[in-house]
Parts: structure tokens; C-alpha cells; sequence
């Protein structure tokens, strides 16, 4: 608990330093350092760390902030390491994604998950289309050791820019898992290129629920960034909101 008040006492810090006049740099290296919780027990969140790196270039200045990865349509690599101190779980997993000359993309990915003195290994791959300069459609498989489910499913995402605001980013999911079927839909509405309001659902089969979200992108500087993010579960029976900090390099 007194690393985790430590540790986001440095973000803050870091975050709160007095903004720049910036501009938006083409990039090709990302890295990030988020801190996921519930207000309900802030201190007993998740830490997460990862990098990628793109082949080539990407525009900041297409589309929102959050978003300009997903625009790009570039190959890339990614590496990354979570950490949940109440369960005694840690995360490691890389994973690529290689873009053909016709616009079909293929993917895979590989984790390693240790909770106490165990550990089990996941992977998967998946293969998509991007259909237009902003849209894609994909299938994925998914499976594991130590009696992880194998799964499978579809993704379909869509950023739909507007005149008046910056866009709407639309996304929707299916996966099979053992005999369940879950859904998920969600809409993110870009008032901006740095600040978003989403409607979200998910049906696991035993239950569903819809949820609200809000999050802000802050540049600091040319090569740095800071972001925020609220969410609540419309459900009686969860309490709390998630919130999400973060501090995110691109160069």
C-alpha cells in the first residue's frame, strides 16, 4: 500500500508539471505507465508498463490521440508487464501485428501469467481487414496451459469522424469461450482530439450490464502525455468507479 501511494504521488507529480506550447511529432516508439483502480479500494490496483514500436511513422495529428496507433494501419511490436499486489500476480506478454500491401493484417501474441507460485501460458493470433483508412474487421483464437480456455471470436471497430466534434470510435466483440457466448458493444464519442464520453454493454451469458466512461489526453510536451480515465458499471450490485492514470511517451 505505501509503495502504491508512493509510486502514484511520482505520477501526479510528473503529470502536474506545467504544460508547453506542442505540436504533433510524428512518432514511432511508445511507452507507458498506467495505474488502474476502483475508488472503493484505490491502493489495491493494478500497475501497468508497455512499449511499442511501429515500422513506420505515425500521425499524431490523424484523428484523437488515443486513437492514432489504431489509424496508423502500421505493422508494429509491443511488449508488456502488469502487476496486481493483491493477488499476488504478475504479467508478461509481447505481441506483433504485420500489415500486407492489401490491407489484410495478421497478429499474435504470447503472455505468461504468475499468480503466487503458479503460472500459466497464454496465446493467440488473430487475422483481420482494414476496409477503409479507419475501420477493420478480424477474426481471433485464443488458448493456454494450466487449463486456460481455449476461445475464439470476431472484432469489429470503426472510427466514424465528424464535422462539429473530432469523431465517434465504434467497436463490438464476440467470443466463444467452453459453451458461452459473450458481447460487448461500445461507443466513445471524441468531443475533441484529447477528451471522450462512452456508452458501454456486455453480456457474459450469466449476466450484463451497461456502463459510462469519460477520459482526457493532456499533452505536456512534444514527447509526453498524460491521461485520465473514469468508468462506472450501471449496476446496483458494483460499487465504486474504475479510474485509470497515466503517463505515456512517443518520440
Amino acid at each position: 500500500m505505501k509503495q502504491t501511494t508512493a509510486a502514484l504521488a511520482i505520477l501526479l507529480s510528473l503529470a502536474s508539471t506545467a504544460a508547453m506550447a506542442v505540436q504533433d511529432n510524428s512518432y514511432q516508439h511508445e511507452a507507458g505507465l498506467n495505474y488502474n483502480g476502483n475508488s472503493e479500494e484505490f491502493g489495491d490496483g493494478t500497475w501497468n508498463a508497455n512499449y511499442r514500436y511501429y515500422f513506420k511513422s505515425v500521425d499524431q495529428a490523424k484523428g484523437p490521440y488515443a486513437l492514432n496507433g489504431f489509424l496508423a494501419q502500421e505493422s508494429n511490436l509491443g511488449a508488456s508487464y502488469s502487476n496486481y499486489d493483491a493477488l499476488d500476480t504478475d504479467t508478461f506478454g509481447i505481441d506483433g501485428t504485420y500489415v500486407f500491401d492489401s490491407n489484410w493484417f495478421v497478429s499474435a501474441n504470447y503472455s505468461r501469467v504468475d499468480v503466487g507460485s503458479h503460472d500459466a501460458n497464454t496465446y493467440g493470433a488473430e487475422v483481420g481487414y482494414y476496409f477503409n483508412n479507419a475501420s477493420s474487421v478480424s477474426a481471433f483464437f485464443n488458448d493456454g496451459d494450466n487449463n486456460i480456455e481455449e476461445s475464439y471470436g470476431l472484432k469489429l471497430r470503426s472510427f466514424i469522424a465528424l464535422k462539429s466534434t473530432s469523431g465517434v470510435d465504434l467497436s463490438a466483440s464476440w467470443t466463444h469461450a467452453d459453451s458461452d457466448d459473450a458481447f460487448n458493444v461500445k461507443a466513445d464519442w471524441y468531443i475533441n482530439k484529447a477528451w471522450s464520453v462512452g456508452l458501454g454493454y456486455s453480456d457474459n451469458g450469466d449476466d450484463d450490464n451497461f456502463s459510462v466512461s469519460t477520459a482526457y489526453w493532456w499533452r505536456l510536451s512534444d514527447s509526453f502525455s498524460a491521461n485520465f480515465g473514469l468508468a462506472k458499471v450501471l449496476d446496483s450490485d458494483v460499487d465504486g468507479v474504475d479510474i485509470g492514470l497515466g503517463l505515456i511517451g512517443r518520440f
